[in-house]
């Protein structure tokens, strides 16, 4: 499903005609569910989800009537320290209310005046202050990071550095308060107005550290059923309890949420898979309400299960301890920890990349000689070519003297200028022709004969002897 496909779905269920406007919500805090009827200011709230009960009529300070949009799940409440009072949030809207269900008030904290630039986003509350991190608005996602300041009854935005994720938009996203961490992973980073970029997910995990406003990959998801679940569709649904991620795969089934994905953060994210084989069933009203279907409280997963062949009050909460869930559960390995198959994998491309790498590097210096030997019976004539051959099978036992040369050329019966114009020129056309194929200056080593100081002694240079013996 495309994004923003989905932000429209998810625009249809929030909204509705003025006359009926209503906000539901799951307060965690207290473990029931609320509503208030905006068309009669009615308070009302249930455990179960129903029957609702009246709690009473809200008195309403700065609340405009013009300025709400209904929503079913995009409520979300916070609880203030030491107080009755709530923070509650709106998704898509940066609008900021309190409400006091003792003295049933509600009002309206924040003098924003923008909407829709923040839908999806992940908003929580720590130390005091609300953060809302990321979020999708404007056809395009966003990594945007603000917090909201009471004084100035506005939103700032925070400036980060580091490994900064460039979206933090459908991914698996939460505040770790024990660690004092935010976490997000397996974001879409999409822009509606760019081909190339209408959905790419980035597997990288995330960790914000808030003493140094500093974002650091913490490796990548690499277990293959987390990418698979987090790739096959948008309108993913997942739990967090401050320590543990609760992934609920759904595998297309219409009324079973039948595999249960649970990431530890606080355990090197090591990842677990429960199977619920039929035992909670969502049926009824609740199967197209994924809040009021399943949330969790503290450490017990709840199913809310309103079935169609009873009465509508008739309803069934499945309780289950998240231990209970870890103990049935099959431990997959660690959210980051690369496939054992992989590294075998990879280890033989680097080999064949090696073999293939050393081969071409073979066959290449092969290629090399091949065509210097063949440069050499072109450009060197007869002479050159036996004296190479002689000074290359004399290397080793040392220098060889004009008078030896002379006799390999059986020269020794001209006069002694022919004979030293003789090895002048066939020395001199050897070295030209080898400077010029080898790139070497010093081709001989020359020395003066101790036996004749008129004559000289001749051996190639070690390089260049090195070079012609493997040809």
């Amino acid at each position: 499903m495309r994004l923003g496909s989905y932000i429209l779905s998810l625009f249809l269920l929030i909204h509705v005609n003025v006359l009926a406007q209503t906000l539901e919500w799951f307060s965690s805090s207290t473990g029931y569910f609320y509503k208030i009827d905006f068309e009669t200011n009615q308070l009302s709230r249930t455990k179960n989800g129903l029957p609702w009960s009246n709690l009473g009529v809200l008195s309403l300070e700065n609340v405009e009537k013009a300025d709400l949009i209904s929503a079913n799940y995009a409520v979300k409440e916070y609880k203030i320290e030491n107080s009755d009072w709530a923070y509650l949030l709106i998704s898509c809207t940066n609008q900021v209310y309190q409400i006091n269900k003792k003295q049933l008030a509600l009002k309206r904290i924040d003098e924003t005046y923008y909407r829709g630039a923040n839908c999806l986003s992940h908003t929580f509350y720590r130390n005091g202050i609300l953060y809302s991190f990321g979020g999708y608005g404007f056809w395009t996602s966003t990594n945007i990071l603000t917090k909201y300041n009471a004084d100035g009854k506005e939103w700032l935005s925070i400036q980060a550095k580091g490994d900064v994720p460039p979206a933090i938009t459908m991914g698996l996203t939460a505040y770790v308060p024990s660690r004092d961490r935010f976490i997000t992973m397996g974001n879409h980073s999409v822009n509606d107005t760019d081909t190339r970029r209408q959905d790419l997910v980035d597997w990288n995990i995330y960790e914000y550290n808030f003493s140094t406003s500093e974002f650091v990959i913490q490796g990548s998801i690499e277990l293959e059923e987390i990418k698979s679940f987090l790739e096959k569709d948008i309108a993913r649904y997942y739990l967090f309890n401050g320590r543990y991620f609760f992934l609920l795969d759904k595998s297309g089934r219409e009324k079973n949420y039948d595999t249960v994905y649970i990431i530890d953060v606080l355990d090197d994210f090591k990842t677990y898979c429960w199977k619920n084989t039929n035992r909670l069933v969502l049926e009824g009203a609740y199967t197209g309400n994924f809040d009021k279907a399943l949330h969790i409280n503290g450490d017990t997963l709840i199913w809310t299960n309103l079935s169609t062949q009873v009465s509508p009050n008739n309803v069934k909460n499945y309780r289950l301890m998240v231990n209970d869930v870890l103990r049935e559960a099959d431990y997959l390995g660690k959210l980051n920890q690369v496939p054992w198959y992989q590294s075998i994998i990879e280890g033989s491309f680097i080999l064949v990349a090696i073999g293939f790498i050393v081969l071409a590097f073979f066959l290449f210096q092969k290629w090399k000689k091949k065509r210097l030997s063949k440069q050499l019976k072109i450009m060197l004539g007869e002479n050159e070519k036996m004296l190479l051959d002689f000074l290359i099978l004399n290397y080793t036992t040392g220098y060889i003297s004009g008078h030896q040369i002379i006799a390999f050329f059986g020269k020794h019966k001209s006069s002694p200028e022919s004979q030293r114009q003789f090895r002048a020129k066939m020395f001199e056309n050897l070295t030209k022709s080898l400077r010029l194929l080898l790139g070497k200056d010093q081709i001989l080593d020359v020395h003066t004969d101790e036996k004749d100081q008129r004559m000289f002694t001749y051996r190639l240079n070690p390089d260049v002897y090195q070079i012609l013996k493997s040809l």
